[in-house]
């Protein structure tokens, strides 16, 4: 069924007095309250009662429109992936460089969010569950997301053979680009939308001319190995610490490609090699272990942004190892992080603990990027909308392993991360 956002049903060439316009329009304001309280809660935690009941209808009059709830989450993702690609097109479409189509499109994805928190449009979902769809409809969204991100990296290819964007690898930067608006939905809210023009600047601002005050150039670095212990083999506690952190890691590494809906604990099991009675001795169910794996990722951070803390001098050395270890961990045997698009799944107590002690970390790195600023190794950035976007990009750095192998830690580091700290414009800085 074809979609209509408020500002197509203006255009559309049904009547507003028809049925099939009507109905359109319902459909779309169930979409929109569907993918408010996904996006919030988490598709697990929201019943089709719950969305009838925020729209005045009952559950009778929703089958309507949905067969089942997993029909409502691709119908969701559907409307999602239409405005991805509207927004993607309308740029391409537009006068100007490369750069400036790019900076288009990152514009016109943070006003439509602005209304969408105004409740001046529509309310479209965050592609968190895709995995936990039937097989088909997960093609279908893949193939389509295929088209919207073949279309934005056209336009930094656009940038870079006229001159505009710098040449690296632009898979690479095209997933930096949409760190930034995918992670926009986690953090953009009403306070922002009430300073939207300068919010939006500033989030170009970065993207186009980088935080760094001068050219940096990546080097070579060595990577904390928190793996370097000596083990008692004796020793059962120690043992049972293992296990567990184990567990935790390949939890993490389902719940990110499967989704909590879609991951199950004897999955995690039987790709330990372990029994179903080993594994339940130390997991007594699945919110747990999302919650441990939570705990085991935030203290993996905090350890990482700590010690770039002590082994670099200046925040821009700090900030640069910090991200970098941060992307290491990822591809590393000890990754990957777990991703907060799952944070929703959590009840909310554990989900407040999380963003608790995910604020500590938070505010470590907006540490290095306040003393960067002051000393001057970064420019006048605005530090918490920097932090918004290096968080972003973390947090996305696991699909990187989609589109380029992880090789050459430092060309991949230069490449993506250069995107936030020297910025996509080729106009040169001092060095």
């Amino acid at each position: 069924m074809r979609v209509l956002t408020p500002d197509l049903a203006k255009k559309s060439a049904l009547s507003p007095f028809t049925k099939g316009f009507q109905h359109q329009l319902k459909f779309q304001a169930i979409l929109s309250e569907a993918s408010q309280l996904f996006n919030w809660q988490g598709s697990r935690a929201t019943t089709l009662g719950e969305i009838a009941g925020a729209l005045g209808l009952t559950k009778t009059c929703l089958y309507h429109y949905v067969k089942t709830k997993d029909d409502l989450i691709y119908q969701c993702y559907l409307a999602s992936c239409d405005m991805w690609l509207a927004t993607a097109h309308r740029s391409n479409q537009s006068q100007g460089s490369g750069l400036e189509k790019v900076v288009c499109m990152v514009e016109d994805h943070f006003h439509r969010f602005v209304k969408t928190l105004k409740g001046e449009s529509a309310c479209f979902a965050m592609l968190t569950e895709v995995s936990a769809l039937t097989p088909a409809h997960g093609e279908e969204i893949r193939k389509r997301w295929k088209q919207i991100f073949g279309c934005c990296q056209s336009m930094v290819e656009e940038g870079m053979a006229d001159g505009s964007i710098a040449k690296v690898n632009p898979k690479v930067v095209t997933l930096a680009i949409f760190s930034v608006l995918q992670w926009s939905q986690v953090w953009f809210d009403r306070r922002h939308a009430s300073n939207a023009t300068y919010i939006i600047g500033c989030v170009v601002d970065i993207l186009a001319h980088g935080m760094a005050e001068k050219h940096h150039q990546f080097a070579s670095i060595r990577y904390p190995n928190s793996t370097d212990c000596h083990v008692d083999h004796f020793d059962k506690k120690l043992q049972n610490q293992m296990k567990r952190e184990a567990f935790y890691r390949v939890g993490a590494q389902h719940f990110n490609y499967h989704g909590y809906k879609g991951t199950s604990l004897d999955g995690i099991a039987t790709a330990l090699h372990v029994t179903k009675g080993a594994f339940y001795h130390h997991i007594s169910s699945k919110e747990e272990l999302l919650y441990q794996c939570f705990k085991r990722s935030i203290a993996l951070e905090r350890g990482l942004l700590l010690a770039a803390g002590k082994t670099a001098r200046t925040g821009l050395a700090r900030l640069e190892l910090a991200l970098r270890y941060l992307l290491h961990v990822q591809h590393s045997d000890q990754g990957p992080l777990i991703r907060y698009r799952a944070l929703p799944s959590l009840d909310e107590q554990h989900r407040k603990d999380i963003l608790k002690n995910s604020k500590e970390n938070s505010a470590l790195l907006g540490g290095y990027i306040n003393e960067g600023v002051e000393r001057g190794s970064l420019r006048g950035i605005d530090a918490e909308v920097a932090q918004h976007l290096l968080s972003g990009a973390i947090e996305a750095s696991p699909d990187l392993s989609d589109h380029v192998p992880y090789d050459n830690g430092l060309e991949l580091a230069a490449d993506y991360l250069g995107v936030f700290v020297n910025g996509l414009s080729v106009q040169q800085k001092a060095r």
